[in-house]
């Protein structure tokens, strides 16, 4: 083997243990954390606009699985957040729909009680 040949040899060696060494991580605290944000807004009872967060957030899941099985990592990366976005959006709109049950049913309630104050008692 001539010397050029070896250093050739050797750059390619070199340059894949340094493309390993530098190869992307696997981004599996941002999946945990996606799955835990999908998790947490199916237990929210995500219904309406909610529900429609909440698919998207499943749909991203699913995609960021399936990345991250093919080891495309930055694609399982981005979806992994995206998914974790949806579903805290999902979270969000279930309160903001309790919350506006609630205030309608205590306006419902208030209106009721004003009725029966403004009729005057027949005596």
């Amino acid at each position: 083997m001539t010397p050029s040949r070896r250093k050739i040899y050797l750059a390619i060696v070199l340059g894949a243990a340094c493309a390993q060494a530098f190869a992307a991580t696997p981004p599996q605290a941002e999946m945990a954390a996606a799955h835990a944000a999908v998790a947490n807004a199916e237990r929210a009872d995500a219904r309406g606009t909610a529900g429609l967060a909440m698919q998207e957030a499943r749909a991203a899941l699913a995609q960021a699985q399936a990345a991250f099985a093919k080891r495309k990592y930055k694609d399982a990366l981005r979806l992994a957040e995206q998914a974790q976005a949806a579903a805290d959006l999902a979270v969000a709109q279930a309160r903001l729909g309790r919350a506006r049950a609630e205030v309608d049913a205590k306006a419902a309630r208030n209106a009721d009680l004003r009725r029966q104050l403004l009729v005057v008692p027949e005596r």
